[in-house]
């Protein structure tokens, strides 16, 4: 567990450190590259947290390798039905894609949305279904640097939003 860079102050992270290593069994590794598929890169002003290698591997497994990418990972006001379309003979590619674009998720959520959408369809997908997740994942090929970025702070504001309809 590395607790270096969430504090300025050695004597703190020393005290925490000491305390969790009463509780758990701890090992300092040293700074974080790549957690279970999260690739984090320390730069001088934050981290940067992306997938690109997932990603790559992902475009590879489902022959999405040489897709042609495009800029949007669903087409706007897209709506699909459960019934639309062929039913596919083998659901097994449909829900490996839809789960592996779940993952996905985590440090990209621009496709969180289209990935929900194409998610309510894993009973019983179509060949319309199996076309709009492999839509996201050529989204996703021209978009292998996206990622979560935070940046370094003095001041950290919180800000949420809620929409109370």
């Amino acid at each position: 567990m590395v607790l270096y860079g969430a504090s300025q102050n050695e004597l703190e992270i020393s005290r925490l450190s000491d305390d969790l290593s009463v509780r758990f069994e701890m090992k300092n590794m040293g700074e974080i590259g790549c957690f279970l598929g999260l690739e984090v890169d320390k730069l001088e002003n934050g981290y940067f947290i992306s997938q690109r290698d997932y990603a790559r591997s992902l475009l590879e497994h489902f022959n999405m390798g040489e897709s042609k990418p495009i800029t949007t990972p669903m087409e706007p006001n897209l709506k699909m039905k459960k019934d639309q379309g062929k039913e596919l003979k083998d659901v097994k590619l449909f829900r490996q894609m839809v789960e592996s674009l779940i993952y996905l998720t985590i440090p990209r959520p621009k496709i969180a949305y289209s990935v929900g959408i194409v998610s309510q369809f894993m009973q019983c997908p179509t060949n319309v279904h199996l076309d709009a997740a492999k839509r996201i994942l050529r989204y996703v090929k021209g978009s292998i640097g996206h990622g979560l970025w935070y940046k370094k702070c003095d001041n950290v504001l919180l800000k949420g939003f809620v929409d109370a309809d």
